[in-house]
């Protein structure tokens, strides 16, 4: 096991770094990693190099200077520069006991085209402070880091903010804030929209550049009028990591419409309804089939409702989160899902899984259960992550202490 504080550099981080079928409103109630131990780092600040003494570790040249000359990325930027070195390689297994930033699970899985989830690394770093300034570094498809000072409110008429391919997103210090609107991962933009209808649909995907190569850390979300974060429309290699999402409108992060090599880590879910869902509709087979891959570790999900999440034909590998205080489930089961669970940590749920047409779950008996009202619905029958990457999860015991002390915004020290 690690040691329990977390102090990483900013650079370093910066490397490193419904619907009823269609879930639109409340569902019905049918009743009323590697654990690194012992790793160590070489390299000077910012190298980006990191070495474990088990497998998944990672290398990468840094990503280079996080001041310099040239513009900013529009009104608010204050920094800008050039870097170079990719962050994170391989498949990368397990879990970790302090928050550590190597990337684990699916992101980090080697498809279409991507090795593993590197973000703007190797691109410019700009520092924003306004929406304008955010708007003008997002979207394209360059490699960027973007670097979140403060808070970011959106205008009012602004719900979901495109995000381009070859994007790092993370907030400075403690108090990195996007107020009012989403991150909307997602290649359909306005124009497509005006061309070719409202959605990507499964014979439009040769249509647009499918958006990829995305990590989002370090922010708090609050006030989403629509999804805090949305990944969809054959969008994949996307990283969510460390960040603390409040109530929103609908779904704190869903992913969906074909997309896929998800990792959502060390997340803080507080008061959250629609907290998670993967795969928005009972009839959207044949687009997610065989896609929708994503890893959920070590997240708090803190007195949410429901969607921790809900499942439709992905394969979903649910390991070391911390629910608590669950008024409705944990884990939804619809059509077509595939959920592996282990060594995660349940207190006081109305229940541990619910079906809405799907039943094949994995509930190992890695997993601790303190308090909960009806049990859950478990055949055995769920895929195994291990086909794709090595797993070396903490124990379940550990998990209270270990994600209560690491998970959310600025708990990564040293962003200043």
């Amino acid at each position: 096991m690690y040691a329990a504080s977390v102090a990483f550099g900013c650079v370093a981080l910066l490397a490193a770094c419904g619907e009823s079928a269609t879930d639109d409103g409340a569902e019905p109630d049918p009743e009323s990693g590697v654990t690194p131990g012992g790793s160590s780092s070489s390299g000077s600040p910012g190298a980006g190099a990191t070495s474990g003494g088990n497998s998944g570790a990672t290398s990468g040249g840094g990503p280079g200077a996080t001041s310099g000359s040239g513009s900013g990325g529009g009104p608010g930027a204050t920094t800008s520069g050039s870097g170079s070195g990719a962050a994170t390689s391989g498949s990368g297994s397990g879990g970790s006991s302090t928050g550590d930033p190597t990337l684990v699970g699916f992101a980090a899985h080697s498809a279409d085209g991507l090795d593993t989830t590197t973000g703007g690394a190797g691109g410019e770093v700009v520092t924003v402070t306004s929406y304008a300034a955010l708007a003008a570094a997002i979207g394209d498809h360059t490699p960027r880091v973007i670097r979140i000072s403060g808070t970011i409110a959106g205008p009012a008429d602004v719900e979901m903010l495109d995000v381009g391919s070859n994007k790092t997103i993370i907030g400075l210090g403690t108090g990195a804030t996007i107020d009012g609107f989403g991150l909307d991962i997602n290649g359909w933009t306005p124009d497509l929209v005006a061309a070719h209808g409202v959605t990507c649909d499964l014979d439009k995907a040769s249509l647009f550049t499918h958006v990829s190569n995305v990590i989002i850390r370090n922010l708090t979300f609050i006030n989403s009028t629509d999804d805090s974060i949305n990944v969809q429309c054959y969008s994949h290699h996307v990283w969510v990591d460390h960040n603390t999402f409040r109530k929103s409108y609908d779904g704190s992060v869903d992913v969906k419409r074909g997309s896929d090599w998800v990792t959502v880590s060390w997340n803080h879910f507080v008061e959250t309804d629609k907290t998670m869902l993967l795969g928005h509709d009972d009839s959207n087979g044949p687009q997610d089939t065989g896609r929708l891959h994503v890893t959920y570790h070590h997240n708090w999900l803190d007195h949410t409702v429901q969607r921790n999440p809900r499942v439709r034909f992905g394969q979903a590998h649910v390991f070391n989160n911390f629910a608590n205080e669950i008024s409705d489930y944990v884990i939804g089961l619809g059509t077509g899902a595939s959920v592996h669970a282990e060594g995660n940590y349940v207190d006081t749920v109305k229940r541990t899984s619910k079906e809405y047409g799907g039943t094949d779950l994995t509930w190992t008996d890695t997993n601790i259960v303190v308090e909960t009202l009806h049990g859950g619905v478990e055949n055995g029958k769920g895929f195994d992550p291990t086909a794709y990457y090595a797993i070396r999860a903490d124990p379940a015991a550990d998990i209270p202490a270990i994600v209560m002390s690491q998970a959310g915004a600025g708990k990564l020290t040293g962003m200043e």
